[in-house]
Formats: C-alpha cells, structure tokens, sequence
C-alpha cells in the first residue's frame, strides 16, 4: 500500500488531476481538426461531399450501437477512444463526433456552398477556441458555466476565419458579404453559449448557416 505523502502517491493524484483537463483538450484539439470537413467542401462536389458524410455518419451511428448494445464492443471501444469521450458518451450515448459528421452533411445539403463552408469553419474554430481559452483564462462567468472570455475568443475566431473566407472569395465565386459573415459569428457564438437542447455541433453550423443565408442575396 503506497504511503499518502509517497512520490508516486503525488503523482497518482496529479494524473488523475489532470486527467479532465487533458481529455478536454484532446477533445477540442480533434474538434478543431474537424475543419478538415469545411475544407474538403471546397474542393469536392457537393453531392458527393454529402454521400461521403452520411456514409461516415452511419458508420459512426453504428459504433455507438454496437457500444450501447455489445459489452465487448464497448470496452474495446473505451479502451481505444477513451480519452476523447465524455462520460455519459462512455456509458452509451451517441458521440458528439458522430452528431459532428451528420451535422456537417445537413449543413452542406441545406446552404449554398460558400455559407455551408463558413457555417462549418465557425463550429471547428469558434467552439474549439471558447472552450480552451474559457478552461485557461475564463474568469467572467455568464450562462450555463460558459465565460465571458471564452464566448470574446470564439467570436474573434470566427471574424478572424471569416477575414480568410473573404480572401479566397474571388476564386470560387463566392457572394459572401461582410455584415452577413459577422452575423454568421454573432449568431455562432450565441448558439455555443447558450445550452439548448439541441447539441452545439447542431446548433452552431445551422443557426449561423441561417443568418447568413438571410443576409446574402441568393
């Protein structure tokens, strides 16, 4: 039996310490990886970007099936994924990757190209961004544990992605349009502070899809 004040007594209870932060980080660090999606959007059809998605999306439905319903299964998939799940995504609830996939292939059936493109940079960098910076620096509370600083850095994520999306506008033809692109942040960042009842890799690409497609003549 290790003794309390022991070395690796410490370092038993740092690990576990540090352990929610770290998969949180790890979270938000695949989640902002997912922009990969956005940007295989610009060079792919976009029937066949929805036909890769929901294919992808059913693969993912189906491992959270044969977690929910295969014990074996589950502990292999705990084991191999453990760290980028949250608990109740342990114990059998669908995985916000698979919600993120099927998100992405609503996104892109529902907007016209360049809004789906931007609706889904603003889920990958606004989300991401709130969350890291708010667990570092959020000292301002607000709603539903989100921070002042935390919803400050998403918004400036989102302007800042959408200075970039205006960049390369001209050759893609796009009629992106500046007020609508901050309105596209605005509302994207409200819809990640707010906890409603629908997920926010839902939430945040649809509602900011939708301001923005009011915004930006057809």
């Amino acid at each position: 039996m290790t003794p309390t004040g022991s070395p690796s007594g410490s370092a038993s209870r740092s690990s576990r310490g540090k352990t929610p932060l770290f998969g949180e980080l790890l979270r938000k660090g695949v989640h902002l990886a997912s922009i990969v999606i956005p940007l295989a959007a610009l060079l792919v059809e976009k029937n066949l970007m929805i036909s890769l998605l929901v294919a992808l999306a059913l693969v993912l439905v189906l491992a959270d099936f044969l977690k929910l319903r295969n014990q074996g299964f589950k502990t292999f998939f705990v084991n191999v994924f453990g760290e980028l799940l949250r608990r109740r995504e342990k114990a059998g609830s669908i995985t916000g990757s698979t919600i993120l996939v099927a998100s992405a292939a609503l996104t892109i059936m529902l907007f016209r190209r360049e809004i789906a493109i931007a609706a889904l940079v603003f889920l990958s960098v606004g989300d991401s961004s709130a969350a890291l910076v708010g667990m570092k620096w959020g000292r301002i509370r607000l709603v539903c544990g989100r921070t002042l600083e935390g919803s400050l850095a998403a918004f400036t994520s989102c302007l800042l992605a959408s200075l970039a999306l205006m960049k390369v506008a001209p050759f893609f033809s796009w009629r992106l349009v500046p007020i609508a692109l901050v309105a596209g942040s605005a509302v994207a960042t409200l819809a990640e502070l707010v906890d409603l009842p629908v997920d926010d890799n839902l939430r945040i690409p649809i509602l900011s899809g939708l301001a923005m497609e009011l915004l930006i003549p057809g």
